[in-house]
C-alpha cells in the first residue's frame, strides 16, 4: 500500500506534481514482501530495483522517470533516540504503530481504499498534528521527531497540539543526541516551509531553538521577514534568525553546504551596509555592484525586517531598490590595465593600485560607459599614480 506523505498530501489536496523531480521521489510504498522478494517483483515488472536502504528494508524502484521507495513492514526491536533496530514483519498493525504522527500512518491500496488505523484523516480534518500513542515514547525512539513535530504542525495545523508540545519541551535535550546533519536538514525545511512566522516563535517559547543553536534568536526579524510579500529564501531566514556571521558558527553547527553558508554570510554582510532609509537609485547601484544582485536583495530584506516600522513607512522606496536589483544588469569594469599603460603609466607595482583607483572613480561617477568619461577616468587615475 502507498503510505506517508503521498497519501497525506493527496488527502490534504496537494497531490504530487509529477513534473517536479522532487515530487516524483516522494512516493513511499509499504509491503509484506521481503527486500529480496521486492527486487524480484520489480525486475519481473520491468522496473529497475536499487538497494538504497536494504538493511532497513528499503528498495527504490525506478521506471520511466518515476521513483518510489518500497519498504518491507517493520517492527522496532530496540531504539536509542537516534537509531532503531528493526525486524521485518507481515503485521500491518506493528508497522503503523512505529510511525511518528497519525497523519503519516495512513495507507492507500492500489485500488484507492484508505486504511487509516491511527485516525490520520480525522487529524487532517481537524488541522492538527498528533503523535501516535504516547508522545514522549515516540520522541524517545527518535529525538529528531521533535523538529518534525514543529515542521508538520507549521504545514498542517492551525495550532500546536499541547500534549505534543509539552513532550517536546520536556525532552528537548535529546536533540543533543542527533547528528548535526539531520538537525540542519530539518531546520532548513522548517525555514523554507510555510507559516514560519507561526512556528518559529513557538519553537523559541518551547526552548527548542536554543537546543539547535545556543545563541539568542531574533524572532522580531523573523516575523518581519515572514510578513513581506517578497520571497525569502531559507538561508536568509536563518541569517535573520541568528545574525552571527562568524565563520565557525551556525553554518558548521548545522552542517550547511558551502553554497547555503555563503548565501547566509553574504546576506548578513550586505544587510550591514543599509541604514534605516532606503537607498536611492544611485546608492542601490553601488551596493548591487559591490555585493551582487542576490546578496543585495537578501540583505535588503533583512534590513527592512530589522528597521520594522521605519522601513514599512518607506516601503515604496525599498521596493524600488529591490526592483533595481532585479532589473539592472551589473556591468563589468570597462577599464583594463593595458589601457592605463597605453595612457602613459609604466608597468610595475603601481599599476594595480591605479586600476583600483580607476574603478573607484568609475563607481563614484555612476558607472559611465561613454568613451569621453572613461578616458577622463583613466587620465585621472594615471595622474594620481604619477603624483
Amino acid at each position: 500500500m502507498f503510505v506517508g506523505g503521498c497519501v497525506r498530501d493527496s488527502l490534504y489536496g496537494m497531490p504530487p506534481d509529477f513534473d517536479d523531480p522532487d515530487a516524483r521521489n516522494d512516493i513511499d510504498i509499504a509491503t509484506v514482501l521481503t527486500p529480496d522478494q521486492t527486487v524480484k517483483a520489480l525486475k519481473a515488472a520491468g522496473t529497475k530495483a536499487v538497494p538504497t536502504g536494504i538493511e532497513h528494508g528499503t528498495i527504490t524502484g525506478v521506471n520511466k522517470g518515476m521513483v518510489a521507495e518500497i519498504t518491507t513492514l517493520r517492527a522496532d526491536i530496540t531504539t536509542d533516540g537516534r537509531h532503531a533496530e528493526v525486524e521485518f514483519t507481515t503485521d500491518w498493525d506493528q508497522d503503523w504503530r512505529r510511525r511518528d504522527f497519525t497523519i503519516n500512518a495512513m495507507y492507500l491500496t492500489p485500488n484507492l481504499q484508505l486504511y487509516d488505523p491511527a485516525g490520520g484523516l480525522d487529524a487532517l480534518e481537524r488541522k492538527a498534528v498528533y503523535f501516535i500513542g504516547e508522545a514522549e515514547e515516540r520522541i524517545r525512539e527518535d529525538y529528531l521527531r521533535i523538529l518534525r513535530f514543529y515542521r508538520f504542525s507549521a504545514r498542517y495545523a492551525d495550532e500546536l497540539d499541547e500534549t505534543g508540545s509539552a513532550a517536546c519541551r520536556a525532552l528537548r535535550e535529546g536533540l543533543d543526541m542527533i547528528s548535526k546533519e539531520r538537525i540542519g536538514q530539518e531546520m532548513m525545511k522548517i525555514l523554507s516551509g510555510p507559516r514560519r512566522g507561526f512556528i518559529l516563535p513557538a519553537m523559541e517559547a518551547d526552548g527548542i531553538l536554543e537546543r539547535v543553536w545556543p545563541h539568542p534568536a531574533d524572532i522580531n526579524v523573523v516575523s518581519g521577514l515572514t510578513e513581506m510579500p517578497e520571497a525569502v529564501a531559507a538561508e536568509v531566514m536563518l541569517a535573520g534568525l541568528w545574525p552571527s556571521a562568524d565563520p565557525g558558527g551556525i553554518g558548521a553547527a548545522l552542517r550547511l553546504s558551502n553554497a547555503q553558508n555563503a548565501r547566509r554570510r553574504d546576506a548578513l554582510e550586505a544587510a550591514s551596509a543599509f541604514t534605516d532609509l532606503a537607498p536611492d537609485e544611485r546608492q542601490a547601484r553601488v551596493l548591487v555592484y559591490h555585493f551582487g544582485a542576490r546578496a543585495f536583495r537578501d540583505g535588503a530584506l533583512i534590513a527592512m525586517a530589522r528597521f520594522g516600522e521605519a522601513a514599512e513607512a518607506d516601503y515604496d522606496n525599498w521596493h524600488a531598490a529591490l526592483a533595481l536589483a532585479d532589473n539592472w544588469h551589473v556591468p563589468d569594469l570597462p577599464i583594463a590595465a593595458q589601457q592605463l599603460i597605453d595612457d602613459g603609466l609604466e608597468p610595475g607595482p603601481d599599476l594595480g593600485a591605479a586600476l583600483k583607483r580607476a574603478e573607484a572613480l568609475w563607481i563614484e561617477r555612476d558607472f559611465p560607459v561613454d568613451d569621453m568619461s572613461l578616458a577622463a577616468i583613466r587620465q585621472k587615475a594615471v595622474q594620481q599614480a604619477d603624483d
